[in-house]
């Protein structure tokens, strides 16, 4: 081909047929943009015309590649061209971008609509927002309206508080104007209820001799009415009668003071009960201005008595010197009588008859407690029980029987006793108005064994050298609550380690002395307020079983751990709903799971027979218990009395404090080790009260109620919470409690104690 001339021939020219195919595609475009179409075509007729371009044929090779990257992307369409070309068909950008833009018109479109609607919503909006503007406001002003209100009512409520609260200071001080006044006036309708029941008994004691001192004089009087000298007129009053006015005077006044110093006490016990039973055993401002105040009273009554008795004992002295100037012999009998009977000519033949009576006690352990026989009777004139007496009558023969384990015989004269001097509680009385937890269970208090009572009068005299010879009368009220504040102490003393210096622990009746001490604050009392507890203890403990208890623990007859023993017996029968006898086997498979079959059997027949004809109640358990642990035959102590017997020890039946120790540590390694060293000392200094200061062992069944008690503390809150789910099971049941005494337990015992 020429240079410059035309490709192919006229009438067959490539040109031609390229201009031809671009007309043919540029007349079917639907619009004037690009399209794959022709663009493909241009590329198939510009790649058919590099061959015939000669030497441009490798340039325009490459503007053609450089054209086609330009034009055509990395994305290659699915659908190929029929015919040549170059192979797989790429899509060109402009495609690309027209579907990029008409995707974007697609979403212009969408998000024009959706601004459409959002204009509509805002409208609404705006509508609603206005609408609730309005409601706002108005609910401001109604708002603001019920502010002002509320804060009218506010200040007017706080008025009425003030105003309630000025009620209620004035109705309290009122309250109390009322108590107080009305415990004074109870005190002294108590006071004159008392001094006329005493004087009643003196009056009817009185009368009784009055009359019979008036038949004999009337018998004397019929005898030797003859031989009776002439009145004579009185003589004048001698130095020795003003002597002897002077003495009565002074006893007068001595006994006047002593009863101020009685009721000093009297009221101050009443003062501290009180406080006790509102306040607990603290110590307030109020309780120490009154202890300040009976400390200063008792201090300035105590010193009077010691001016009145130093003047009392010059005015006997000097009659006693003028009596050894008259006359040097006077008739010792008539001088005792006088003296100690104040002119009464019967007590002196009531004495010589009295001294040919005998009571017999019979023991079985040794002579450590003793038993009354059984064929004792009341004698109404010794006002004791006796066996022989000549105020009663019997038969020529009289025939006791001892049992096989006797081992010792006690036999005892009872002393005259005249009902005006020494009061007893009428045979007629009902022990259970007394008591209030005698009878219950059919259980006959006088069926137990009397302790021996003097020796805690020998103690109380080793002690105090000290004479009572106005003593207060203590009424079993009063007697129980001290009873109760007394085991609170020893409660507190407990939980007081022993120190390293001192090994020694005092005895339940020294605790009793020293806790007597620290009740009434000053020495000089202690001696007195002692004895008439004491004294009122020995009148009501045959009365009832707490206080028997009590007097069994003091005079060593029972170890002290059987006593916080039963305080925990009482929580757990207090715990109980008692309203069916089937309740006792209940309570008893949980407080004695240690039993088997025959024994819980026998136990329940036990408690069956001793409330034959009593109504299952709080009491009448408790004093089934009480007399199980007396007895030594509850189960509990039963079991630890057999650990005992099985540990190795040296003394038969007792064992050494290094033994018992061992002992506590291998049964129960958890228990206190100050508590167990107390429990034990406290028991062996009882022993050597009783044994002799050598002692250096504790007899077995002591050391079983220490052990029941250390066992039976660690378990009581376990054992609590199943009686307490055993008694709403009952109550769910629809049993109801049966109503009775309420009992003085362990937990009441700590609510007591004294907050240091």
């Amino acid at each position: 081909m020429a240079r410059g001339g035309v490709i192919g021939t006229p009438g067959n020219s490539l040109a031609l047929q390229y201009e031809i195919r671009l007309s043919e595609l540029a007349a079917s475009a639907r619009h004037g943009g690009p399209s794959i179409e022709r663009t493909a075509a241009s590329f198939e007729m510009l790649d058919e015309l590099i061959p015939q371009l000669g030497v441009f044929q490798r340039v325009t090779k490459r503007i053609a590649d450089e054209l086609h990257a330009a034009v055509y992307s990395d994305v290659y369409t699915a659908s190929g061209r029929k015919g040549g070309g170059r192979g797989k068909e790429q899509l060109p950008y402009f495609t690309l971008a027209q579907r990029q833009l008409k995707k974007l018109e697609d979403q212009m479109k969408k998000l024009e609509d959706e601004i459409a609607s959002l204009k509509e919503q805002l409208y609404t909006c705006e509508a609603e927002l206005e609408k609730v503007n309005t409601d706002a406001e108005g609910l401001r002003h109604s708002l603001r309206d019920r502010d002002n209100k509320m804060h009218e009512l506010s200040a007017e409520l706080r008025s009425c508080v003030a105003e309630c609260d000025r009620l209620k200071k004035v109705a309290t001080q009122h309250q109390r104007s009322d108590e107080r006044m009305k415990r004074e006036a109870d005190y002294h309708v108590h006071t004159l209820q008392n001094t006329i029941q005493t004087l009643n008994e003196e009056k009817s004691s009185l009368t009784t001799y009055k009359n019979t001192h008036a038949k004999l004089q009337d018998v004397l009087a019929k005898t030797k009415h003859s031989n009776l000298p002439p009145e004579k007129t009185r003589p004048p009053a001698t130095q020795k009668g003003q002597l002897q006015q002077h003495i009565g005077t002074a006893e007068a006044l001595r006994d006047n003071l002593l009863a101020l110093q009685n009721t000093l006490m009297d009221e101050y016990d009443e003062t501290v009960n009180a406080h006790i039973q509102k306040h607990g055993g603290d110590v307030d401002a109020m309780l120490k201005a009154q202890q300040d105040n009976f400390k200063k009273s008792i201090t300035d009554v105590y010193n009077e008595l010691l001016l009145l008795q130093r003047h009392m004992d010059m005015l006997t002295s000097r009659a006693h010197q003028m009596d050894l100037i008259e006359s040097e012999s006077q008739e010792p009998h008539r001088m005792i009588t006088e003296h100690h009977h104040h002119g009464n000519p019967l007590v002196a033949q009531l004495q010589v008859l009295n001294k040919y009576a005998a009571m017999i006690w019979t023991s079985s352990d040794g002579g450590r407690s003793f038993y009354p026989l059984k064929e004792s009777q009341l004698c109404n004139t010794c006002g004791e029980k006796v066996v022989l007496c000549p105020h009663m009558s019997y038969p020529d023969e009289m025939t006791v029987q001892l049992s096989g384990v006797c081992t010792h015989l006690k036999i005892s004269t009872p002393v005259a006793r005249v009902s005006s001097l020494s009061p007893k509680l009428s045979p007629q009385t009902n022990v259970t108005q007394i008591g209030g937890q005698l009878g219950h269970c059919g259980l006959s208090i006088q069926a137990m064994p009397m302790p021996n009572y003097d020796i805690i009068w020998q103690h109380y005299r080793s002690r105090f050298e000290m004479e009572r010879n106005i003593s207060r009368q203590l009424g079993f009220d009063k007697v129980m609550g001290m009873m109760h504040q007394f085991c609170a102490f020893v409660l507190s003393e407990d939980s007081t380690p022993i120190a390293a210096e001192d090994n020694s622990v005092p005895t339940f009746l020294d605790s009793l002395i020293s806790w007597i001490s620290k009740r009434y604050l000053l020495r000089k009392v202690a001696p007195l307020a002692c004895y008439d507890f004491l004294l009122a203890l020995s009148k009501y403990h045959s009365q009832n079983i707490e206080l028997l208890v009590l007097v069994w623990v003091l005079c060593g007859d029972l170890d002290g751990a059987a006593l916080r023993f039963l305080l925990i017996m009482a929580d757990l029968v207090d715990a109980m709903t008692w309203s069916s006898p089937n309740n006792f086997d209940a309570w008893s498979a949980i407080i004695y799971p240690i039993l088997q079959e025959d024994e819980a059997d026998r136990l329940r027949m036990n408690y069956a027979a001793q409330s034959s004809n009593s109504q299952i109640s709080k009491s009448v358990v408790m004093e089934f218990v009480t007399y199980m642990v007396m007895k030594g035959t509850d189960p509990r102590v039963a079991e630890m009395e057999g650990r005992l017997a099985d540990h190795p020890h040296k003394e038969v039946g007792r064992m050494m404090e290094t033994e018992f120790y061992e002992l506590v540590d291998s049964t129960l390694p958890q228990a206190p080790y100050h508590q167990v060293q107390r429990l034990y000392l406290q028991s062996l200094a009882m022993v050597r009260g009783r044994e002799g200061i050598k002692c250096t062992t504790v007899p077995a069944r002591n050391l079983a109620y220490i052990l029941s008690f250390l066992k039976l503390q660690q378990e009581a809150t376990s054992l609590q919470g199943k009686v307490e789910q055993l008694a709403k099971t009952t109550v769910s049941l629809g049993s109801g409690a049966t109503p009775s005494t309420p009992l003085f337990t362990m937990a009441t015992a700590r609510s007591m104690l004294t907050r240091r």
